[in-house]
């Protein structure tokens, strides 16, 4: 395979985090948000990719354990009304979900992004900050053994069929949703491990009455307690809608209309209400209520248009059949020329990178396969050429990444750690250190699959590939669809597999119990397992300490980063290419979401 490339609270908020460490500026062609008028007239002027860093609330404490009892409820700016609206419909042009279904526990991932709209959380993280801001909890406390959180939820808030209202019974039936034994949630079994029954293979939705759970006791429909299973620090992150898994679903609905019902015309208390679905075409939402307790939308209606190809969003772009559209970075010039404009996320968004499979506990551990090896897994870092990638499909607006998982403004990180050169050369040596002959180097299977937010993940494959098989590596290429690759981590079955993925731009810990962790430790991905870092998350996890838990932090990402335990790239902004003549403002934290988030938050340009 032969590669040529060119080497070298709430959206209305207005409080920003500092700008932290160099990320890699480009005076690429780029806009970020203005109001309409002035994107009309500055369109095809390039901005600089704005620094990336890790916000005040994503620090240990921030993310959980120290939010006070009463959080202020968020409240959103004045929307200005004046003047008529250029259209009332808003048009999202997104890269499909890998697993589509609108009951979001059966999908789980950021295939639930698509449901957002419509269904809530009991958090949601400030857009600016990412501090832990009231959604359906208003307030909430947690003991100083970070085992029993008491919750105030919000009072009278109705869901879209308009016949009961969100209450302690619905979360507790939403949880039993999250961690049902048919789940395919990221966190089922995170949320099993606290709050789930005690017993093996044993789940709440099977084993108690729907709506009740020994672990919650109900002191009335709008408080609760949480009496957990063990310690748990971050509850307003992985019980917010900044993740996966935690979205709020209706009870009363489900007992009077079923399973099939539910998934047919699904329901929430969000600002958008469900009103069709075509699989694999699109999705469409309108304004649910007249006046939503949390924001009323610019908009009347919301469509999510599927489109697989970056080209077909791009021509849907500038034929000006979207309005939004998720365009790969090295495309965006094309679209500015041509009198569009370029919005960026809040916030860092994404996390890119390869795992390296087979890394598992002795159940899953098979000694041939070549990962195993540390010299391998250098050898592989060394491969690639990531200045290359950067310029040639991301513009150069990925801020490389020394260690996944980590980036230099977390608390944990360790400027020491330097980002793997391209020395291919360095790589042959280290693949003949590690016993294989020139020519016969390691048989690997490399993957990729399309994800929202990164379109390039199936891009970069190629020439990664390419660079692998110079050094010696045998590839076996298979580019295609990622729910194949989900199926397989999820099952342990990625022995001698490379595969492209990208995450949201989290704090190391919840990078830790995702990726790096096994079952045991209610991991999802299972990217790297080994007893040294097992041992560590489990006493992170257990501690109430702050200092305690940075200090684990820390030692569990140096010994993650003397393992080359995988393929560190990147981070980025999510960018979205946008009508100006019809979106004036559209710049939200879209987390790992890509395109799906915030619609509730964008604005339409006024007449």
């Amino acid at each position: 395979m032969t590669v040529a490339l060119a080497c070298g609270g709430t959206a209305e908020e207005t409080t920003t985090s500092d700008s932290g460490s160099g990320a890699s500026q480009s005076a690429a062609q780029q806009q970020q948000q203005q109001p309409a008028d002035q994107q009309q007239q500055q369109a095809a002027e390039p901005t600089a990719t704005t620094a990336a860093a890790q916000p005040v609330g994503m620090t240990d404490a921030s993310t959980g354990g120290a939010a006070p009892t009463a959080v202020p409820e968020p409240t959103a700016a004045p929307a200005d009304t004046a003047g008529v609206p250029v259209q009332a419909d808003l048009r999202v042009a997104i890269t499909p979900p890998y697993a589509e279904n609108l009951l979001g526990w059966r999908v789980g991932g950021t295939n639930q992004g698509i449901l957002q709209p419509m269904q809530e959380a009991l958090f949601q993280r400030n857009y600016q900050t990412w501090e832990a801001m009231p959604m359906l909890a208003e307030s909430w406390e947690v003991s100083a053994d970070g085992k029993q959180w008491t919750f105030q939820l919000r009072e009278n808030v109705p869901f879209h069929h308009g016949e009961d209202t969100f209450g302690v019974s619905d979360f507790v039936f939403s949880f039993q949703l999250w961690s049902h034994p048919e789940a395919n949630t990221g966190f089922g079994a995170f949320w099993d491990q606290i709050l789930g029954p005690e017993g093996d293979d044993v789940r709440s939705f099977t084993t108690e009455t729907l709506g009740q759970a020994a672990t919650v006791t109900e002191v009335s429909d709008s408080e609760m307690v949480w009496n957990m299973n063990r310690p748990e620090l971050w509850i307003p992150f992985y019980a917010s809608e900044a993740t996966t898994d935690p979205l709020i679903y209706s009870l009363d609905y489900w007992e009077s209309n079923g399973e099939d019902a539910y998934a047919q015309n699904p329901v929430g208390t969000g600002p958008w209400k469900h009103i069709s679905y075509e699989q694999g075409a699109k999705l469409e939402y309108e304004r649910a209520f007249e006046d939503h307790w949390r924001v009323n939308p610019d908009f009347d209606s919301l469509t999510f248009f599927f489109a697989e190809e970056d080209l077909t969003r791009v021509a849907m772009l500038r034929a000006k059949e979207a309005d939004i559209a998720e365009i790969p970075r090295e495309l965006q010039g094309e679209i500015v020329d041509a009198g569009f404009a370029i919005t960026q996320s809040t916030l860092p968004a994404f996390m890119v990178w390869a795992g390296i499979g087979g890394q598992y506990l002795e159940d899953k551990r098979n000694a041939d396969d070549p990962h195993t090896n540390v010299l391998v897994r250098r050898a592989m870092n060394h491969a690639i050429d990531r200045d290359a990638l950067n310029e040639a499909f991301f513009d150069n607006k990925m801020e490389l990444m020394a260690n996944t998982g980590w980036h230099p403004t977390d608390p944990s990180y360790d400027p020491a750690w330097e980002i793997p050169a391209y020395d291919p050369d360095l790589a042959r040596e280290l693949l003949a250190e590690a016993g294989y002959a020139e020519g016969a180097g390691p048989s690997i299977e490399f993957m990729s699959g399309k994800l929202v937010g990164v379109p390039e993940l199936t891009e970069i494959a190629v020439p990664m590939i390419s660079w692998m098989e110079e050094v010696g590596f045998n590839v076996d290429a298979q580019i295609g669809e990622f729910q194949p690759i989900r199926t397989r981590y999820r099952a342990r079955e990625m022995n001698s597999v490379v595969w492209t993925h990208r995450t949201g731009f989290w704090p190391a810990g919840r990078n830790m119990r995702v990726y790096f962790v096994s079952p045991a430790l209610a991991g999802a991905v299972f990217m790297y397992e080994d007893p040294v870092t097992e041992d560590l998350f489990s006493r992170w996890q257990s501690s109430v300490d702050e200092t305690e838990r940075l200090n684990l932090m820390k030692e569990a990402g140096q010994y993650m980063y003397e393992q080359n335990a995988t393929i560190p790239l990147g981070f980025l902004f999510a960018e979205f290419g946008i009508n100006p003549e019809v979106i004036a403002e559209y710049s939200v934290n879209n987390s790992y979401f890509g395109g799906m988030k915030g619609h509730e938050y964008t604005k339409v340009v006024r007449q």
